[in-house]
């Protein structure tokens, strides 16, 4: 993983049960909520589809906490 990914992972799991924007290599952009993860894979609510995601980490771009 890149640091770019690093950095996204950790600022995700610092989210604190607030929705942020998730943005993945595939080009889709998500309003998520950080449910957990595992070693491979990272559990997240998706707000625009009201569905459980669950995504590689190594498909994850960027994430948007604000």
């Amino acid at each position: 993983m890149s640091t770019k990914q690093i950095s996204a992972l950790n600022a995700i799991r610092q989210s604190r049960g607030r929705f942020f924007g998730l943005y993945t290599t595939k080009g889709e952009v998500m309003n998520a909520q950080f449910l957990g993860e595992t070693d491979s894979y990272i559990h997240v609510f998706d707000r625009n589809n009201r569905v459980d995601r669950k995504l590689a980490k190594t498909s994850i771009k960027s994430a948007n906490i604000g």
